[in-house]
């Protein structure tokens, strides 16, 4: 590209990002992604690096229900990056309850409320007044929302942790590792300049780059909370020094951008929901399912069989499985051993006694001890609250700046996470290149 083609920074490599990158880059535009991961970029996508199997330790699925993400994600499938996941898919009862194919769930799961929990109990968990992908009985609308008929269920080729690093390659997308991006601030004359955290290989690379554009991507607001502070602080000490008389319209703008930032700090402070993602290895391979929701049980509430997926690479010597707990057990065992090894070390214990047990209740078999079990922990896996605006991203015209993520729009307009955040992303980029378009 050429050196008048605006640069744009885009601070968080995970889904939201990498397509907000992807927009920016077919708009013509010069688009940097920056991500705090070591090895590549893809956020809570990259689970495989953690997993002592190498499996789908992150997003176990794709899907869009919104046709702007729909015709992205068929884009994608035709460019061989997204395969279908085509198998069968239910309920799966915790108490001997067995396995209920989605076909014939049906209407019964149009809503996650009526997939009981634990006992069969009716009341909500604290707190649960809005739907939630977690802990909500149908695990991101696994079941409830599975219409292969209209919406395919997708899984990256070779594995989910390759899908962002994928997209950069197709689009020819630079992108810098290893740089936790702590603050940003706006230079005279308009742009942005970054600065990473003391001791990032990529602390100076950032520093000496004056970026056109800022899009902020990261799962965790806390970022953008500061970013806007500071607009805040210095539109408040413009004002200080002006001889110009009192400006309403001023009055209110800063007054915004404060309780933007106030909101999006709240966010980060108090809607953050951990996870353990739990894999292991039976020597069964005879299971009459390939993945389900499983609205009873305390402890864990989705389980895959990772062959069923297409272009795994797994072991003919078993099964592995992969199961993802819910957030009120992971909060259970953060409260008691914190963010440590012992963490993961018990939750590891108790997901695989929780998963023999669902198997061996469903196969009739006697109940079999997993090997290879490792349980990877998420601090934030989902977020219980949203800023529930009505658009998928922020834009900060004056300033260049946009802000996405799944905590943008309102808590139920998507069916998953991946989805909000996807949209978002798409969103973000869109209007940021059309800021340039516009001149």
């Amino acid at each position: 590209m050429s050196a008048t083609t605006p640069r744009v920074a885009v601070v968080g490599g995970g889904i939201a990002g990498t397509f907000a990158s992807l927009v920016l880059r077919n708009r013509g535009l010069n688009p940097l992604l920056i991500d705090q991961g070591k090895k590549a970029v893809g956020g809570r996508l990259r689970g495989a690096d953690r997993s002592i199997l190498g499996v789908d330790a992150g997003a176990q699925f794709f899907r869009a229900s919104d046709p702007r993400l729909g015709h992205v994600l068929q884009m994608l499938e035709g460019a061989g990056l997204l395969k279908r996941w085509e198998g069968k898919f239910g309920l799966l009862g915790s108490r001997g309850g067995g396995f209920l194919p989605s076909s014939i769930v049906g209407s019964a799961a149009s809503s996650p409320r009526n997939m009981g929990r634990q006992g069969g109990e009716e009341e909500m968990l604290a707190g649960e007044e809005t739907f939630h992908a977690t802990d909500c009985g149908d695990f991101c609308g696994f079941v409830s929302h599975h219409r292969p008929d209209s919406i395919p269920t997708y899984v990256a080729s070779s594995n989910n942790s390759d899908l962002c690093p994928n997209i950069c390659r197709m689009a020819g997308i630079e992108s810098v590792m290893d740089a936790r991006v702590m603050k940003a601030e706006t230079v005279d004359g308009g742009g942005w300049t970054l600065e990473a955290e003391n001791g990032s290989i990529n602390y100076d690379l950032l520093r000496n780059e004056v970026f056109d554009a800022l899009v902020l991507t990261t799962h965790d607001p806390s970022l953008a909370s500061k970013t806007v502070f500071s607009i805040a602080q210095a539109e408040a000490q413009a004002k200080a020094v002006s001889s110009t008389p009192s400006d309403s319209v001023a009055d209110t703008v800063q007054a915004r951008l404060g309780n933007l930032a106030k909101d999006l700090q709240s966010l980060r402070d108090n809607s953050r929901q951990p996870l353990f993602t739990w894999s292991g290895r039976f020597s069964s391979s005879c299971m009459p399912f390939d993945a389900a929701s499983v609205p009873g049980s305390h402890t864990v509430q989705f389980l895959a069989r990772e062959s069923s997926k297409p272009d795994r690479n797994c072991s003919t010597d078993g099964e592995v499985w992969t199961a993802m707990s819910t957030s009120a057990f992971a909060n259970e065992i953060i409260k008691r051993h914190g963010k440590t090894r012992k963490a993961s070390e018990e939750a590891s214990n108790m997901l695989s006694e929780e998963v023999a047990t669902l198997l061996a209740s469903t196969t009739g078999e006697a109940k079999e001890t997993p090997v290879d079990a490792s349980a990877v922990r998420w601090a934030s896996a989902f977020t219980s609250k949203t800023l529930a605006l009505k658009e998928d991203s922020i834009i900060l015209h004056p300033w260049r700046l946009a802000i996405g993520g799944e905590f943008i729009r309102e808590m139920d307009a998507y069916e998953t996470p991946f989805e909000a955040a996807a949209l978002s992303g798409l969103e973000a980029g869109d209007r940021v290149a059309a800021l340039f378009q516009e001149r």
